[in-house]
């Protein structure tokens, strides 16, 4: 690429001149851009150019002189090609940027090289100042308190905030002095310590808190320090420098966190003190329902307490009337007529023969088995009377908690006997067994679930019913249904007659707790209970047992 070749058409006074004047004009010139600006102007005028403009590093030229951009770059040798002319402006260490002319008229060599100098000169000051502005502003305006400090803990630097901090009005009223000329003794004292810890032993101080007492308001505050060496060119230690920003709005925060924290936990303490009462009331509650639950048995049994008595009344009526003195009194007659018939044969016959009449006449033999049998009747009557006692405590006391092997079909029965009289005057009973296998449950309870079934239906029928006891089983379940021709159950009371205190019946007449209790007891033995009901045509209730234990 060739070199520029400079015409000779301008005198070098005025050439002079021009330069001059540029270059009180660059040197005027405050910023990086208008150094630019300015140096292209004068490139325009010293070279008689029509026009030009300036390349940085960044900006990609035209592609017809790119190559001719990037040599100057490289070479920073100025060059022309068909009227164009390019040179750059830079120092040792590196090229600021490229200036070029278009439709050059004249210039000198030596003048460019002057221009490109100074103007470099002149944009190195520029960015300097710059750096320096922006450093000052951003030491002066950060949140943080920065100072320098000699050996000797004399300030050497300090920002605006260090200032306030000390309570004079501008930084260079720091310089000289030492934290003992602002502070309280104790605080710089403290401070004076840390920093000679730095500056003996060569280890900085990273982000410690440190108490500070803000000279300009007289407030206490807290800040988070960090202390370094200050080192000269050659390594030696010329003092430290420190940086701190304010943590005492955060401290406060962390205070007021720790007292929120602290009634938190004397909230959760309430609240698991409450929890506490709560689960205990939940524990007096289930006691509660427990009562309610043996409360609606021993309701039942209110129930049929009238025609049980009938059924222990008779028995007891011939056994506590007749039982006692006629088993005494008989076997003392059949004694005496055994001693009688000891000594009949000293009889003359025509003596004999009335008493052989009477005994034939009145049957003796006949008598002695009668009151053989009268004797069997009575314990008998007394068995009734020890089964029907032992069916009532049954349902009386509360449930086993210890489950064992029971017949469903028998339970059946026994409770078909305590509810006997209740159910005779309103239904005849048909039981259809299906002779099922024993199951491992509790049997108390479950005949609990049978006698409430069972006085439903007998309840549900108005006249005179019918009420089937069925029972079947399977692989998996033995189940248990109870069905009546009673006057069945409505459509929209169907979702709710499990529910506690649910009931149809009138004030008075029932505590609501009947099929609640029968869905707690199937519920506890991981069964289902099922119903299905036609207004007008009756219920059935069917109770799925699960086999396995």
């Amino acid at each position: 690429m060739p070199k520029l070749k400079f015409t000779q058409g301008n005198p070098a006074a005025p050439a002079f001149d021009a330069l001059a004047h540029g270059l009180r004009r660059i040197a005027a010139a405050g910023g990086v851009e208008t150094t630019q600006q300015e140096t292209v102007a004068v490139a325009v005028t010293l070279c008689g150019a029509e026009r030009g403009y300036w390349l940085a590093d960044a900006d990609v030229a035209d592609a017809s002189i790119a190559d001719i951009v990037e040599h100057v770059r490289r070479t920073r040798e100025a060059v022309c090609a068909d009227g164009m002319a390019c040179f750059a402006a830079g120092d040792q260490g590196g090229v600021s940027g490229v200036v070029v002319l278009e439709c050059v008229q004249a210039a000198d060599p030596a003048l460019i090289d002057i221009l490109a100098t100074a103007a470099a000169a002149a944009l190195t000051i520029a960015a300097l100042a710059f750096d320096q502005t922006l450093l000052r502003t951003l030491v002066d305006y950060i949140p943080f308190r920065i100072y320098a400090k000699d050996r000797e803990s004399r300030f050497l630097f300090g920002n605006n905030r260090m200032a306030r901090l000390a309570g004079v009005e501008t930084p260079p009223q720091l310089i000289g002095k030492t934290d003992y000329d602002f502070f309280p003794a104790e605080l710089a004292a403290k401070y004076f310590a840390d920093e000679k810890q730095v500056m003996d032993s060569g280890q900085s101080l990273f982000d410690y808190e440190e108490l500070v007492e803000d000279q300009d308001t007289g407030e206490l505050g807290w800040t988070v320090t960090t202390k370094v060496l200050l080192r000269a060119g050659d390594g030696a230690v010329n003092g430290i420098v420190g940086i701190g920003y304010d943590v005492t709005q955060r401290k406060l925060m962390e205070e007021r966190l720790r007292e929120r924290t602290q009634a938190l936990e004397v909230a959760n303490a309430r609240l698991e003190a409450e929890k506490q009462h709560q689960q205990i009331l939940i524990r007096k509650l289930s006691d509660m329902q427990g009562q309610l639950l043996q409360s609606e048995k021993m309701a039942s049994i209110g129930l049929l307490a009238a025609g049980v008595a009938h059924e222990i009344n008779n028995p007891l009526a011939f056994i506590s009337s007749n039982f006692g003195a006629l088993e005494r009194d008989a076997r003392d007659i059949l004694k005496l007529i055994s001693a009688f018939e000891g000594v009949e044969g000293l009889l003359p016959g025509e003596a004999r023969a009335p008493v052989a009449f009477m005994k034939q006449d009145i049957g003796l033999d006949d008598i002695r088995q009668d009151l053989d049998a009268l004797f069997v009747e009575s314990r008998e009557g007394l068995q009734r009377v020890k089964h029907i006692v032992q069916n009532l405590k049954d349902f009386s006391r509360p449930g086993g908690t210890q489950k064992e092997m029971a017949d469903l079909e028998q339970g059946l029965n026994s409770t078909l006997n305590v509810a006997w009289n209740e159910i005779k005057y309103k239904a005849d009973v048909v039981k259809e067994y299906a002779g099922v296998p024993p199951l491992y449950c509790l049997p108390s309870q479950i005949n609990q679930v049978f006698l409430n079934l069972l006085i439903n239906a007998a309840h549900a029928i108005e006249d005179k019913g019918t009420i089937v006891v069925r029972t079947g089983y399977d692989d998996k379940v033995v189940w248990v249904e109870i069905e009546d021709n009673g006057c069945g159950i409505a459509p929209d009371h169907l979702d709710h007659i499990f529910e506690p205190f649910f009931t149809t019946k009138p004030v008075g007449k029932g505590t609501g707790l009947g099929l609640s209790i029968v869905y707690g007891i199937v519920q506890g033995h991981h069964g289902t209970i099922e119903v299905r009901s036609d207004v007008g045509s009756g219920t059935v209730f069917k109770v799925a047992l699960p086999r396995a234990a």
